[in-house]
């Protein structure tokens, strides 16, 4: 019994530890509950404020939260400076008072309140509000008089001000765009040397025009780090000249697609500047922000065709290859991978060091030129892969060159184009195929021509 007595209390004083620690964890301490009485927004949290609206000497701003982003609404609609509303929401709420000063101790007039140099309205969740007047500095300009709806006058450090009393530009988000590439489904870029056109299938990045092959994922993903490097250096709003800034028939137009269905994102180039030392370029963003950026992306945009197509023959990662067939003329080599091991077709064990040097050159193997044509010249090699991941396997036809020292023409299933590669990147692959045979001790090497059968 006496054990059982104990089991009893020992479980009763976990219980009692984990409600104290649910119940108590989210508890203020009594000086975090003393800071918090403190505030002048008590209680308040910058989650519940969806609405901002701020009065100041040079304006009134209007900013509404979608989702986690804030966006101006006016004096203009576009995107906002999120540092700088965040600070100014994080201002307001660890906004301290003080001192409290009642009716009978003081006129609001006698610190501006009457004529606020600045006012601002946080709209909450369910269609409450606060309102906070800002007044004159106190006389040793520490502090700053301020008034909500239920208390006249306070006074609080008024370091907060320089935070809200900004003009319009400084409330304006200078990103042009904030993109990943792998969130994009597309991209499309027109200039005056055609339209180029890249898909993305399946996180694999294709070229539908002006040729269809794979694209280069790496000119992509450079191409959107430039996009997202782009700054706006000067914001234009009114009387602004599309055609003296080049915006009527841009040089060069990049549409975005995103791949969650949201609108896309349309930008348009034209002319470019001087000004301030450094080269600027005039941008619209959706057909209606207009501005001028720095040119960080504008020369990648204007790349050849070629520059987009990815060079590499083709994409390749060694460890999905389980069978792997090479000839050269008459000499052939049948290798599988068995528990780790690559085996020759006569069940013997491969040289496994030289196998996976072969597919490491057939997985970097870089095309010299595309879209060519075969003219008739002998096979030179060929490669057969099976992969784990496709039933269908994967062929890579070499072709000899139609002149000494030429580059050797190669052809890869599912690649609709004729490529040409350096003839040592190729002999790299399919030559000296007895060298996949491990040298057995004592033993001389047979000729590099010699056939095996598998």
């Amino acid at each position: 019994m006496k054990g059982k007595s104990l089991l009893i209390l020992a479980g009763a004083v976990l219980i009692l530890g984990a409600f104290i620690w649910f119940f108590e964890r989210n508890q203020l301490t009594t000086e975090e509950a003393r800071i918090q009485e403190n505030r002048i927004f008590d209680g308040l949290k910058e989650g519940a404020i969806v609405t901002l609206d701020i009065t100041n000497s040079h304006g009134v701003f209007s900013f509404h939260r979608r989702a986690e982003e804030w966006r101006m609404v006016a004096p203009v609609e576009t995107e906002a400076d999120q540092p700088a509303v965040d600070a100014v929401l994080r201002a307001l709420i660890e906004l301290n008072r003080d001192r409290t000063l009642g009716a009978d101790e003081v006129d609001p007039k006698a610190y501006g309140l009457d004529h606020p140099e600045a006012t601002v309205t946080l709209g909450l969740t369910g269609g409450r509000s606060h309102t906070l007047n800002i007044g004159n500095t106190t006389a040793l300009g520490s502090n700053r008089a301020v008034s909500t709806s239920s208390e006249r006058v306070i006074l609080t450090s008024g370091s907060f001000f320089a935070g809200i009393d900004k003009a319009l530009d400084d409330w304006r988000s200078r990103e042009v765009t904030d993109v990943t590439l792998g969130r994009l489904a597309a991209i499309t870029v027109r200039t005056g040397n055609g339209t180029i056109e890249a898909m993305n299938l399946e996180d694999i990045w294709l070229l539908r025009s002006p040729v269809e092959d794979r694209a280069d994922r790496f000119h992509l993903q450079n191409l959107i780090s430039g996009l997202n490097g782009l700054r706006v250096e000067e914001f234009v709003d009114s009387g602004v000249d599309l055609g003296t800034m080049g915006l009527i028939n841009p040089k060069t137009t990049v549409l975005l697609v995103p791949t969650d269905g949201s609108p896309g994102l349309t930008l348009d180039f034209g002319m470019a500047r001087e000004h301030g030392g450094t080269t600027q370029v005039a941008c619209r963003r959706n057909g209606t922000d207009i501005f001028w950026v720095n040119d960080r992306a504008v020369n990648a945009l204007g790349k050849a065709p070629v520059l987009w197509r990815d060079r590499t023959v083709l994409a390749l990662d060694t460890w999905d290859v389980m069978g792997l067939s090479l000839n050269e003329g008459s000499a052939t080599a049948q290798l599988r991978k068995e528990n780790g091991l690559w085996r020759l077709g006569d069940g013997t064990e491969a040289f496994g060091e030289e196998v996976q040097k072969r597919l490491s050159a057939l997985a970097g193997l870089k095309a010299v030129d595309f879209d060519l044509m075969l003219i008739g010249t002998p096979e030179l090699g060929r490669a057969v892969l099976a992969l784990e991941s496709n039933a269908t396997p994967l062929t890579v036809t070499f072709f000899e060159s139609f002149e000494d020292g030429g580059n050797v023409l190669v052809t890869v299933s599912g690649r609709d184009t004729v490529m040409s590669v350096a003839p040592d990147d190729a002999y790299s692959i399919v030559g000296n195929l007895q060298a996949l045979r491990p040298v057995k001790p004592q033993e001389t090497p047979g000729p590099a021509d010699q056939t095996e059968t598998p």
